[in-house]
């Protein structure tokens, strides 16, 4: 035992002293430090989606550079303005009066139901329309419609999250700390997008086209004069394919996939495929 506590210890060793290196960083310089970590943060996640998420050939450098300069400008400076500065003092009394954890509620409510809504998430639309070329009233009509959505899948994951940053991470590693959580949620969101998009069909999917390829052949069989399948048995087939022609190809329903988590992020953008990835950066 004493083997493997000493084999631990020399394992955390580098990422204690990584650890301790960047706080110290942080202290003396944060606002600096929670900027550049957001810049390096906003250009591994937009690398991510559009190599491994989006499978481009080629990375978009047009596209990655406007998303570079958001995490500048609004995630690392303006985040760092409202967290450390504004939330302070708008927040004080509270803090005074009862601490941390009476303040941290307060917080979360005026960053997740004030903040976001109103204005990350139609700055954010804003930029995604001008990479993709779109007209600003189109960015806002975007904005308007998966805005409810949107709003859902943001306080699954920052709602917690922020509680703990307002409670108990010091003011130096505040942005770090949104930085880190949004680049495993971009992380996560995309992988198990990517795994539904290959998830096996269930046994009703997998049976449909094999229900529409009897159906098929009994009509042809039925067309050609052939005998050997009675009416009583033939009638069910054609049911079965006549339904089918009413109410979409059963072939279209065995395609159209699962609905689950991408709907939950992205709304009804499933024809963009790069909003999906990118929403909450």
């Amino acid at each position: 035992m004493p083997a493997i506590g000493r084999a631990i210890q020399l394992l955390k060793l580098p990422f204690v002293k990584v650890g301790t290196a960047y706080n110290n960083v942080a202290v003396k310089a944060p606002m600096l430090t929670g900027v550049v970590t957001t810049v390096v943060k906003t250009s591994a996640a937009d690398l991510f989606a559009q190599k491994v998420v989006e499978g481009r050939d080629e990375v978009d450098w047009r596209r990655h550079g406007m998303f570079v300069m958001f995490g500048f400008g609004y995630l690392g400076c303006w985040q760092y303005y409202l967290y450390n500065n504004l939330f302070v003092r708008w927040c004080a009394p509270i803090t005074r009066a009862v601490g941390h954890m009476g303040s941290a509620p307060v917080k979360v409510f005026i960053d997740q139901c004030i903040h976001h809504p109103l204005l990350y998430f139609p700055c954010f639309y804003s930029l995604k329309g001008l990479v993709e070329g779109k007209p600003l009233e189109e960015s806002f009509a975007d904005y308007k419609e998966h805005l409810w959505d949107n709003c859902k899948a943001l306080w699954m994951i920052w709602v917690p999250a922020q509680m703990v940053n307002f409670t108990v991470v010091p003011l130096h590693l505040r942005i770090p700390f949104v930085a880190g959580v949004s680049f495993a949620w971009t992380v996560v969101i995309s992988v198990m997008r990517g795994a539904m998009d290959k998830a096996p069909p269930s046994k009703e999917e997998a049976a449909a086209p094999s229900m529409v390829s009897q159906a098929a052949a009994a009509a042809a069989s039925a067309a050609s004069g052939v005998a050997r399948t009675s009416p009583i048995s033939l009638q069910p087939l054609l049911n079965t394919a006549t339904a089918s022609a009413d109410s979409g190809s059963l072939e279209d329903a065995a395609s159209a996939g699962p609905v689950g988590l991408q709907q939950l992020v992205a709304g009804n953008e499933q024809a963009d495929s790069a909003s999906a990835p990118m929403l909450l950066r």
